[in-house]
């Protein structure tokens, strides 16, 4: 039986955390804060009530509810607290007659393919008819690659124009929602400055510690390259020992998620870890009396920070030495049997810091793992008992990858829909391998100062990566190294949630009456698998998708598909991975159709293009592209859709002089500038239409 007394936090981290997503996830239960304070007098009052006056114990559950209630609250508040459009000095609120804004670097710009992107807070607004005012508000900003912008840094004041953009939310089904995914920053606006836009004021106003920080980042990531490291080799070891991935190449970064060793090359609880274990050792003669054993814990605490400083301060080493700060105070304080308590302390303390670390991926994925691992890893270590010392040990370390898995797989198939098959294969290899690497590489940073020592210290980190980088390379070109389409359903998800958590319950009470409510979600989240497969086998219907400067149709009979769509997308693999691969993977449909050309003609069992017509499950589609095919016709074609494509200047008189038109569709290549003409025409013409280019058009057959 388990004792939850023992776990404090975690009974203060549940209910909090669901007060968090209640205020995010469901806006409709928007309170005004007068209501929560009213609500929270009257839950202080009900705990005051059964804390004083209903002392039996029977009514412990009352106090108990009446907390939890409490705790959620609080968490609903200080996420409120937290949301940009509540901060009276917001920027939003005032931007009507601004010209332009006074804004901050807010972290280390880093460089992309084509820009350079820079987080900025937004200082001072003027205007030229309005006085200067403090405002609040980060914004994400894009700079084309120049010296000048090279040149920005942390901290640094510029100057930049206003309006500044809203973020679009997600124009497509399926598609990644980079809206969110910033307003969980705290940005809310984006905005690409070209050169000569904005003005470096030459003033920094820089937080002194994480100023520090970046320098010597940048200082120890110009040693390693001084000491022979280059190309993929730097990128991944920069990665690995400082958290910096703007030098990781693409192919990299695909192979080593393909091979299951993504978390390697983030710097977060193994690195730290690793760092903790080397210190704790050489530091074992201060295990003798009470107050060595203080001091030791001091000048851990003390390291595990300082690597922290060093590495950036990102949120996954922030996560890490704060998770693992809990764990040594726990000891410190004789709780060293109750790591899943102090595993919960520190993400009550990063959710009351920031609430919204509670919908970072990263933030999920840690927590999941590092839990997964201390409550299961023994368990499934003690299944298999091995006499050998060298298989004992690679067995354990297969238990630890299994545990790990074991516990993110929800979160693996919800946000990525894929499965790492040969995790278990991978990790077997990468834990040693990179245990060398982050050692080696400690020594090197340590000894990069000095002449020909570094060079040779350098070499081996050097061969160590490449070895990494090869094994990788080699997992991921295996048959099966990652099943990608794999759909879980928000439900589906929360029920794989729930089945995680009756495991570790019944794992840590060894509980075995668990066994049946476990066996049960897993029974409901197969049922509701399979009546959504059902459902993708019967589907029919058109998906007209809103991509700038691109067209694409999306015809779907069952688990078949055929795309209509301009051959430039097709060569766009990022275009089609962002913003179409998520609405097949929903529909189960290969992300490899059959594609027909815009020009071109083409017949199968359910679709049909000749010349600028395609028939479909009854439905007549045209193609508009400014040319008159049907003049010749004595009448005028009935269809039920006509899609505008390209460049094509208005011309709705000569569309309703050709067609019969049920519904004109302005496609997502139109230039919105010709958009907007060919929307008053059609006004003018009283012409049903829609335009694709605000979002796309699902036509689901019934």
């Amino acid at each position: 039986m388990t004792d939850y007394a023992k776990y404090p936090f975690v009974r203060l981290l549940i209910p909090f955390s669901m007060g968090i997503w209640c205020c995010v996830g469901l806006p409709m239960l928007h309170l005004a804060p007068l209501t929560v304070v009213a609500i929270a007098v009257v839950l202080f009052a009900m705990a005051s009530v059964t804390a004083f006056i209903l002392k039996s114990y029977r009514y412990n559950w009352v106090f108990g509810i009446v907390m939890a209630c409490y705790l959620a609250l609080t968490g609903y508040a200080i996420t409120q607290v937290h949301e940009s459009e509540v901060q009276k000095d917001y920027y939003r609120n005032f931007e009507k007659g601004a010209t332009y804004y006074v804004a901050r670097i807010y972290d280390a710009p880093t460089e992309r393919t084509n820009s350079i992107r820079a987080v900025l807070s937004l200082e001072y607004q003027f205007g030229d008819s309005m006085p200067s005012r403090p405002v609040t508000g980060k914004v994400m900003a894009y700079f084309p690659k120049s010296d000048t912008a090279f040149s920005l840094h942390y901290g640094d004041l510029i100057a930049i124009p206003a309006p500044i953009r809203e973020v679009t939310p997600p124009l497509n089904p399926e598609e990644f929602d980079y809206r969110a995914y910033l307003i969980h920053k705290g940005i809310t606006g984006q905005t690409y400055l070209k050169e000569g836009d904005w003005l470096d004021l030459q003033t920094n106003n820089a937080n002194p510690i994480y100023a520090f920080s970046y320098r010597f980042r940048d200082v120890l990531l110009a040693s390693l390259q001084r000491s022979g490291l280059d190309n993929d080799e730097f990128g991944v070891a920069a990665a690995i020992l400082l958290g910096y991935d703007d030098k990781l190449a693409d192919e990299v970064r695909k192979n080593y998620v393909a091979a299951g060793s993504m978390h390697i090359l983030c710097v977060s609880g193994m690195h730290v870890g690793i760092i903790f274990l080397i210190a704790s050792f050489l530091l074992g003669f201060l295990n003798r009396k009470k107050w060595q054993k203080t001091l030791k814990h001091v000048i851990l605490l003390v390291l595990i920070w300082l690597y922290a400083l060093i590495a950036g301060l990102s949120p996954s080493i922030l996560r890490a030495s704060l998770m693992i700060t809990f764990v040594i105070v726990g000891e410190m304080i004789g709780r060293k049997g109750f790591v899943i308590n102090s595993i919960a302390a520190s993400a009550f303390v990063l959710l009351c810091i920031n609430p919204y670390n509670l919908f970072e991926i990263g933030f999920q994925l840690s927590y999941a793992a590092v839990i997964g691992i201390v409550v299961l890893q023994r368990p499934i270590y003690n299944l298999i008992y091995l006499k050998n010392k060298l298989l004992d040990r690679a067995w354990e370390i297969t238990a630890v990858a299994l545990a790990a898995q074991m516990a993110t797989i929800p979160f693996t198939l919800f946000y990525f829909h894929q499965f790492t098959s040969y995790f278990w294969l991978s990790n077997l290899f990468m834990t040693p391998i990179s245990f060398l690497v982050i050692i080696s590489g400690m020594v090197l940073l340590l000894v990069s100062w000095i002449p020909y020592v570094n060079v040779l210290v350098g070499y081996l980190v050097w061969g160590a990566v490449y070895v990494m980088n090869a094994f990788v390379s080699w997992v991921e070109s295996l048959p099966f190294s990652i099943i990608k389409g794999l759909y879980v359903s928000e439900f589906e998800f929360a029920m794989l949630l729930l089945a995680f958590l009756l495991l570790l319950l019944m794992v840590a009470s060894r509980n075995r009456r668990l066994f049946i409510p476990l066996l049960s979600v897993l029974l409901v989240v197969m049922v509701s698998t399979t009546i959504r497969l059902y459902k993708t086998d019967n589907q029919r219907g058109m998906t007209f998708f809103s991509l700038r400067n691109h067209t694409a149709v999306d015809f779907v009979r069952g688990g078949e598909h055929v795309l209509l769509a301009d051959s430039a997308l097709m060569a766009d693999v990022s275009t089609v991975d962002y913003s179409l691969r998520g609405a097949w993977t929903k529909q189960h449909l290969s992300p490899q159709p059959e594609t027909i050309g815009l020009e071109e003609d083409y017949e199968n069992g359910f679709v049909r293009k000749q010349s600028n017509l395609i028939t479909f499950e009854g439905k007549l589609l045209a193609l508009w592209d400014g040319q008159r095919y049907h003049d010749s016709l004595s009448y005028r074609l009935p269809v039920d859709y006509l899609l505008v494509v390209g460049k094509q200047q208005p011309d709705v008189q000569s569309i309703v002089y050709s067609y019969d038109v049920k519904q004109l569709l302005i496609d997502g290549s139109v230039p919105r500038y010709l958009m907007t003409r060919w929307v008053a025409q059609a006004d003018a013409a009283a012409l049903p239409y829609y335009t694709i280019g605000d979002g796309a058009l699902v036509l689901d057959k019934p």
